[in-house]
């Protein structure tokens, strides 16, 4: 009879294990894919954290020069105020001086 029980806790336990590395293998796919995070996702947190005190616009000239110093390009700063213009998230004036928080 105990050798029936042991087997029993003994597939318990396996499953217990299998489960456990699946969660950190769950873990290290999260890590990886923070890393992998796009550089105009990381330019725009960059010019989010410009706003001061709530304020809504940001000089565009100040984005750009905070985002080249960090080591991104003026393409990859472009493409950035380009895709999240297309998504309503700010609008940039026509004399490109001004990025404005829709909200």
């Amino acid at each position: 009879r105990s050798s029936g029980i042991n087997a029993e806790y003994g597939d318990d336990i396996d499953e217990a294990n299998r489960l456990m590395e699946m969660s950190k293998a769950s873990l290290v796919e999260d890590e990886q894919t923070t890393r992998r995070t796009r550089p105009v996702d990381l330019i725009y947190g960059i010019i989010r954290d410009l706003q001061k005190d709530g304020a809504t616009t940001v000089k565009y000239d100040d984005a750009r020069g905070r985002c080249i110093a960090k080591g991104f390009n003026s393409d990859q700063f472009g493409e950035c105020i380009d895709e999240y213009e297309r998504l309503n998230i700010w609008h940039v004036n026509a004399a490109r001086t001004r990025i404005t928080f829709i909200q």
